[in-house]
Order: structure tokens, then sequence, then C-alpha cells
């Protein structure tokens, strides 16, 4: 006698059309005004009035904004200081908080709990502004870009979670690791972070946006306009009138120069996240839960 096998395949229900429809509509919603701003920097005075600034598809593609952007004097520069300090930076403090997270979670380290509480008190507390700025300059940073990275080269938060994904990793991988004769540094390096690739991912997208997007840093310490960060070289773009952009031909409408804008600052950040993503996801999900 033959016995009837259910299919596995359920019809899908009006409940799942319901949340289908409410995260498509999330996702659109989501999406779209970025999709705006791409629309509204390609395109020019007439297709921006005629939909009254909400454009829902491109009608024509012009980039006379963003040669507008791009031939801003200090542009090409602050791309160059950005993306060193982005780059130098977030190694300088994945070095940093690899070593803080490696020692802190070590549980027979003598006096571990009084240094965790050291650290934790730093993510309720700071100096201010004015006694760092003065720390600062006594070790004579200011006007360098050394000012934008080595005083913020660990984040309590994202060393609390490094440290919990190292706890995470078999403390039996170290000791066999130290009969063998390796050093705590070998220990980290050949064995600690190879393991920890997401985690490595997730603070290296915190960081870099951080260094990337830095502003209010460069307001304080930077006076030397040649080090002037992306950042802060297109606030300086909206003070200037479009005149003074160019002033040998018609200028692009306004709202495409600061839609240009806004793409030329973020796309850097857009082509890297999606090679992130599956460790970044991964890498919050399993820091934030063990220790």
């Amino acid at each position: 006698m033959k016995r009837s096998t259910s299919s596995s395949f359920t019809r899908p229900q009006a409940a799942d059309f319901i949340i289908l429809g409410v995260l498509v509509l999330l996702g659109i919603t989501t999406l779209y005004p970025f999709v705006n701003v791409l629309f509204a920097s390609f395109a020019d005075m007439k297709d921006i009035v005629e939909q009254g600034g909400m454009l829902l598809f491109p009608r024509s593609v012009h980039l006379d904004s963003y040669l507008y952007v791009l031939r801003f004097s200090g542009i090409p520069e602050a791309y160059r200081i950005t993306i060193f300090i982005t780059i130098v930076g977030t190694l300088i403090n994945l070095v940093m908080t690899s070593l803080g997270a490696y020692v802190l979670s070590n549980r027979e380290l003598p006096g571990r709990n009084a240094l965790m509480a050291i650290v934790l008190v730093t993510m309720l507390f700071n100096g201010g502004l004015i006694p760092t700025y003065l720390v600062v300059r006594a070790l004579h940073l200011v006007d360098t870009v050394w000012a934008l990275m080595l005083p913020f080269a660990i984040n309590a938060w994202l060393l609390i979670l490094m440290r919990n994904f190292f706890q995470g990793i078999p403390a039996s991988l170290r000791e066999s690791a130290r009969i063998d004769g390796c050093s705590e540094l070998g220990i980290l390096v050949r064995i600690m972070l190879p393991l920890s690739l997401p985690i490595v991912a997730t603070l290296s997208l915190f960081y870099g946006v951080g260094h990337w997007n830095e502003y209010i840093n460069v307001v304080i310490y930077i006076n030397d306009p040649k080090l002037s960060t992306l950042q802060l070289v297109l606030r300086k773009m909206y003070t200037f009138s479009l005149d003074q952009l160019d002033g040998d031909s018609l200028p692009p409408p306004v709202e495409s120069i600061r839609a240009a804008t806004v793409i030329l600052s973020t796309l850097p950040m857009m082509i890297v996240y999606p090679f992130l993503q599956k460790y970044f996801v991964q890498g919050v999900m399993v820091g934030s839960v063990k220790g």
C-alpha cells in the first residue's frame, strides 16, 4: 500500500500578500529619496519645474551639475585628503581596537574588570571640547591630518563589540598556539583576526563612514584650507553664489548642484557597502550577543 506524501509547498495566504505589500511600500519609501536625488542631479531646470521637484523618472541626462561641482576650487584635493584620512584612519582604528579587544577578551587578565569599567566610563562621559583641544594642541597635532585620526583611534562601543566576538572564539585555540610557542601578537594576527573577518568588516564600515563624513573635527582642528576634507569643502560650496562657481556660462539649477554634491559625497561608501554587507550583519549580531 502506497503512502500518500503531502507536498511541502503551501499556498500563499492573504496575510502573506499583505505583508509583502507593506514591505514593498516600505522599500519604495526608503529608496525613493535617494533615487529622486539621483534623478535631480541629472535634470535641468525645465524638468525640475515641471515635476515640482519630485522626479519620478529622468526625462533627460545632463552632466553640467557634476562638472560644476568638480570644477569648484579644492574639490580634487579634498577628495585626496578624505580618501587618505579614511584609509589610514580606519587602519589605525582597526589596529588599536584589535589590540585592546584582544587584551580585554582574556578572562584571566588581572584587573580586567577595572579596565572594562574605564572603557565603559568613556561611553558616558568625555573630557569636553576645550580640554580635548588643549591635549591635541599640546601634542602639536593642530593643522595636521593626524588630529582627525589619532585622538579618536578607539571607539568604546566598537571595542566592546570586538571583545565580545573574540570571546566567542574557543580558548583552546589560544592555548594550543601558546604551547607551540606562538607569542600573544602572533595569536592575534595568525588566529584571532583570520577567524574574525565579520567583526573586522563591521568595524571597518563604521570607522570608514565616520572618517569619510568627518566635518566637526575638521572645523575645530584644521585651519589650513589645503587640509580641508570633502564634507567641509562641499559645505563651503553652498555659501558661494553660482556666479562665483563659474561666471562664463549659465549655471545649472541650484537643486541639481545640491543633488550632485550629495551623490558625489555618498557614492564611494555606497560602492563599498555591498561588499561588506554580509560580514556587517553577521558581525553585529554575533558580536552583540556573545560575552
